[in-house]
């Protein structure tokens, strides 16, 4: 395992992007996020993914983006940024942004929409890490991606030479496991929906997740259950693990409007940086409220 990467670990978050009402950026928002994260003793953050509605960002906003992030935490935290596009040439013009600004590493996405084969996925990492000399976090999520980078596979890209570690965000828990068997000493494994598998991940090898929903709803509460781990708290660690948990079946299983668009609202109800979604992504209906607002006085979030 890199030597250089001993610092990625524990609590990721993929943070939001606010906007504001009329679909303009909201940097103090964006800036106050992660100054918040980072008192509530976050370990990483990643810029400009899934979370971060990247697919509605302009390149010139995305570069401002990793430019602020960087800004602001200072190095006091990893701080990554998502370059994933489906053109490997405009990924490795945002990745060379990434780099620019001053960020630890990037997360990469396989291309989108094109279902690429193994070779295609593998060349695509190889030509990217042969251009932009940057610590790579492969980010696997078939759910979006139609495309399923399995432990062998993974196994491959570990060869390539910035190629650091993955993301794993597939919808079955073992996977993360065989990821961890097999891939564990070449690569670090974060695992994602750390809402429902973030306490067994760490127990069964993995060095860290990254989060989304609980960690910026939940701030200090979610963010402490590595550390609680690490300090052998582990039904303590268990007890937050399952209020996570509720959190996110309330949210996602409710089907509670497009993703982030729950988040953000969530966020600004316990006066959390969240901002508004930018279209297509809409604000949550009146009824759809009143289930966030329910489920968030429910846990005694509010």
């Amino acid at each position: 395992m890199r030597e250089d990467m001993k610092g990625w670990k524990g609590c990721f978050c993929a943070i939001v992007t606010p906007f504001k009402q009329n679909g303009e950026i909201d940097r103090e928002l964006f800036c106050g996020n992660i100054e918040l994260l980072i008192d509530e003793g976050i370990d990483g953050i990643i810029v400009s993914e899934c979370t971060g509605e990247s697919w509605s960002l302009l390149d010139e906003e995305k570069k401002e983006l990793f430019e602020l992030s960087v800004k602001q935490a200072k190095k006091r935290i990893v701080v990554v940024g998502g370059t994933g596009e489906i053109n490997t040439q405009h990924t490795i013009k945002i990745s060379k942004y990434a780099k620019d600004a001053g960020m630890d590493g990037i997360m990469v996405l396989p291309p989108a929409r094109i279902i690429p084969n193994e070779r295609e996925i593998t060349t695509f990492y190889q030509d990217l890490s042969n251009a932009v000399n940057i610590p790579i976090l492969v980010y696997n999520v078939p759910r979006r991606q139609c495309v399923d980078i399995g432990p062998k596979l993974l196994s491959k890209l570990a060869e390539i030479k910035n190629v650091y570690g993955v993301k794993e965000s597939s919808s079955y828990y073992n996977r993360v496991l065989r990821d961890i068997r097999i891939c564990g000493d070449k690569l670090r494994i974060f695992t994602g929906h750390s809402a429902v598998r973030g306490v067994p991940s760490i127990l069964m090898g993995a060095v860290g997740w990254i989060s989304s929903i609980e960690t910026q709803i939940m701030g200090k509460e979610a963010i402490s259950m590595f550390n609680l781990i690490g300090k052998g708290k582990i039904e303590e660690a268990k007890r937050i693990q399952y209020r996570c948990m509720e959190l996110d079946e309330g949210l996602f299983e409710g089907k509670v409007g497009t993703f982030p668009s729950f988040l953000k609202y969530a966020m600004n109800l316990v006066n959390r940086p969240g901002g508004y979604p930018r279209k297509p992504i809409l604000s949550l209906t009146d009824e759809q409220k009143k289930r966030v607002e329910s489920l968030l006085k429910k846990l005694n979030l509010l």
